[in-house]
């Protein structure tokens, strides 16, 4: 077989890939998105649990799917590496936040920590990293019921280290061995609720080895598991300045937060010069002298208030839990913060809290804002979206396709767009590409059920900025609306 003959059985094999990854995912999204509408109906036990039974079900599949796609995907060909600029502490930020509704539902927490500057600037393939980052969380979560999970990022002799910890039950040394292999599953019993056939860590592997990078993992029984990463890429000055995190002075209590909550914003505070006073107990941060308390929002009330007559306190709460702040604003809190924490964020709270600012002054918005345009073909989608973000005060536009995205575009000028990349008539490239022609700066966050390098790529040199996997379920969509409506100017910090 000649060469021109393989080119063509592999791009053959790529385009079938393609094709059966979206048409196999449509409809298992469409399941996926409408039961997480349906749990958030008045349901009576019974049913409730037939509902999570189906979400689980759904998410099991849709997660054998992936991996199965992916790794037929890699199988049918070289990994090919790209390369552009990138700030790999945005990058961590994105996959936290996408994955922040997954973990939040299981009761779990996830945290970035960094221990580098926010400008810190790399070339090498940043969809290839994003990939392996967010498998090695998912995977985490999938196996952590308690507790936390916990990005560690740093660049180090010159490689990008990144540090993926959890609390889960962690993996016999015997299984570690073969822990990369394809087709090699775990026989722990509590990893075998996974239901998976091994393939996700490997597709990692090879991603790193192709990269010339390393993975390995350290993990103990009963405590959990750290998987290390270890890419080389070379530190390029940044294009944009960053200004340097404004000095914090004093004593900062932290109370009751998650474990890895309080080591992010733990990070983040040291870095600006603050003392920083992890309170095992509420009462020992009454006798802390704290210039500013920060504090979990699911603290008893009586506590709340107790802490909050102390000293200026922020309640961290969780985006699904906004409807609770106008409770804290009546029990004295000097603000809030969103989990998870973005860096940005809380320097500003913080410093605006120490100097007197009123609740009023950062509050973020009790219900959302602004009109949404979704452009998808599938009524499914289209439904789901707008059913999610009405009943949070959004104003919602369906178009089925990127030219009648285009149309209402100039009709109703929205604040932010959610655009599905596989659209007939005009698919979702073509469609954010002459909108940014035109001069049109409105957000748009490219939407598709199948998401890797290449497809992330493409539509952020479309003009995309951001790319968002589906299924994304109601309290997913609502976090993305939140962020590019009500938070322009913190759009992609870390």
């Amino acid at each position: 077989m000649g060469m021109s003959e393989k080119k063509t059985d592999h791009n053959a094999e790529q385009a079938f890939l393609a094709t059966a990854s979206h048409e196999i995912r449509t409809p298992l999204n469409g399941i996926l998105g409408t039961v997480s509408l349906l749990l958030e109906t008045d349901l009576n036990p019974a049913q409730r649990e037939y509902a999570d039974a189906i979400r689980n079900s759904g998410e099991r599949l849709l997660d054998l799917l992936n991996n199965v796609l992916d790794f037929a995907r890699l199988d049918a060909g070289s990994i090919e590496l790209s390369n552009e600029v990138f700030r790999p502490t945005a990058l961590a930020r994105e996959v936290v936040e996408l994955l922040s509704p997954k973990a939040h539902a299981r009761g779990l927490d996830i945290a970035l920590r960094c221990h580098t500057e926010r400008a810190l600037t790399l070339f090498g393939d940043s969809g290839k990293t994003r990939q392996i980052l967010f498998n090695l969380v998912g995977n985490a979560l999938k196996f952590t019921e308690d507790g936390a999970v916990l990005i560690d990022l740093d660049y180090c002799d010159g490689a990008l280290c990144l540090d993926i910890y959890d609390t889960g039950p962690g993996i016999p040394e015997a299984d570690q061995k073969t822990l990369f292999t394809a087709f090699q599953q775990i026989s722990h019993e509590d990893a075998q609720k996974d239901g998976g056939v091994g393939l996700g860590l490997a597709i990692v592997k090879r991603i790193c080895d192709a990269m010339g990078g390393e993975i390995s993992i350290v993990s103990q029984l009963g405590l959990g598991t750290c998987f290390q990463v270890r890419l080389p890429f070379k530190k390029v000055a940044p294009k944009e300045r960053f200004p340097a995190n404004d000095a914090i002075d004093g004593r900062i209590a932290l109370v009751g937060l998650p474990a890895g909550t309080a080591l992010s914003a733990s990070a983040t505070l040291v870095r600006a010069g603050a003392r920083v006073l992890n309170a095992a107990r509420p009462e020992a941060a009454l006798k802390m002298d704290a210039k500013l308390i920060l504090a979990n929002a699911d603290l008893p009330e009586r506590t709340l208030k107790a802490l909050c007559r102390s000293a200026p306190t922020l309640i961290v709460l969780r985006h699904e839990d906004r409807t609770e702040m106008p409770r804290f604003r009546t029990i004295g809190a000097a603000g809030w913060l969103i989990r998870p924490l973005r860096a940005a964020s809380v320097i500003e709270r913080v410093g605006l809290a120490i100097a007197g600012g009123t609740p009023g002054e950062n509050d973020a918005p009790e219900s959302g804002s602004g009109h949404v345009l979704i452009a998808d073909d599938n009524p499914i989608n289209g439904l789901i979206a707008r059913r999610a973000l009405e009943s949070s005060g959004f104003i919602v536009t369906v178009a089925g396709t990127g030219r009648e995205a285009l149309d209402v575009v100039e009709q109703i000028s929205p604040d932010l767009i959610l655009m599905d990349l596989r659209m007939p008539i005009m698919d979702g490239f073509e469609a954010t590409k002459r909108l940014r022609a035109s001069g049109n700066r409105v957000p748009v966050i490219a939407v598709s059920a199948e998401i890797n390098p290449e497809i992330e790529k493409r539509a952020r040199l479309a003009g995309a900025n951001g790319v968002a996997a589906k299924p994304l379920e109601a309290e997913a969509l609502r976090q993305l609306a939140f962020k590019w409506i009500d938070m322009p100017s913190q759009a992609g910090a870390a």
